[in-house]
């Protein structure tokens, strides 16, 4: 499902500024369900389906065997119940349910003040479904990932809360999204999956509006020797974690003023604002 109206900012080439627009599709509410987005700048077709517009032409998106474990059977269904609800009590040493995850993030991303935001990796949709249920008329929340099984379940759950943010298989190592163009973006444990979280985050700069927020969640580099062990085998697969003073850094080179991290365990949380 895609917002009619997003239309007007998805630039699969952004510097050709050109947007799509709907050639044919099945619409309610303003929520086109299934249908072709083309752009007029190449004549190309975009398909809107299984819940979410595919803007990779074809692609994987995929850049590392990381990647391509969320391409295999089921990996959407069994993502949320097999691991996300678990994983940041497991990395973090404590009690850490998904509410207070989100609340975090919320308040890190500045979701008070409305607006639309961009969810980054959204694999089975836990930030984008929550956050557009949090901002009903003051926003809305696009969810990209490279995943279709991903994307599907991100979809199915969101229908189920009631909600209707907008899905689309995108590459978040270049957004087809205009400059300016969200209010906010967020990122749940994605970041150290990217194959390249530097250009991930100067194009997150990019189609952010001025004094726009940034809010990740992610792993950090771990501090014991067992930790460390896992890890070094974890980044053969092209997983990448990093120590405070790289996330820091990482947003500071990306055009973004980083907040001070806050750490729990081997997760942290890193907010940001677009200078």
């Amino acid at each position: 499902m895609f917002r009619r109206d997003l239309l007007s900012i998805v630039h699969p080439n952004p510097a050709s500024r050109v947007a799509l627009d709907l050639a044919e599709g099945i619409e309610e509410n303003g929520v086109i369900s299934s249908g072709v987005a083309y752009d007029p700048a190449t004549n190309k077709n975009y398909p809107i389906k299984n819940g979410y517009l595919d803007l990779l032409d074809g692609r994987s998106g995929a850049d590392n065997i990381a990647n391509l474990t969320n391409f295999l059977p089921g990996a959407g269904r069994g993502y949320e119940p097999l691991w996300r609800v678990r994983s940041l009590n497991l990395l973090t040493g404590e009690e850490f349910s998904n509410q207070r995850e989100l609340a975090l993030i919320s308040d890190l991303a500045g979701l008070d003040r409305g607006g639309l935001y961009l969810d980054l990796g959204c694999s089975a949709g836990l930030y984008t479904r929550t956050l557009a249920a949090q901002l009903k008329d003051r926003g809305d929340v696009v969810g990209i990932d490279i995943s279709p099984s991903m994307l599907k379940e991100a979809a199915r759950r969101a229908r189920k809360l009631g909600t209707t943010p907008s899905f689309a298989r995108a590459d978040a190592e270049n957004l087809a999204f205009a400059d300016a163009s969200f209010d906010g973006a967020v990122c749940g444990g994605s970041l150290n999956e990217f194959g390249d979280p530097a250009r991930v985050l100067r194009e997150t700069r990019r189609v952010l509006r001025p004094g726009g927020r940034v809010a990740i969640m992610g792993i950090s580099k771990a501090k014991t020797p067992r930790g460390r062990r896992l890890q070094s085998f974890l980044s053969t697969g092209g997983v990448c974690f990093f120590a405070p003073e790289e996330v820091f850094s990482l947003l500071d080179h990306a055009g973004l003023e980083p907040d001070p991290p806050q750490t729990y365990g081997a997760v942290f949380f890193a907010g940001a604002t677009r200078r």
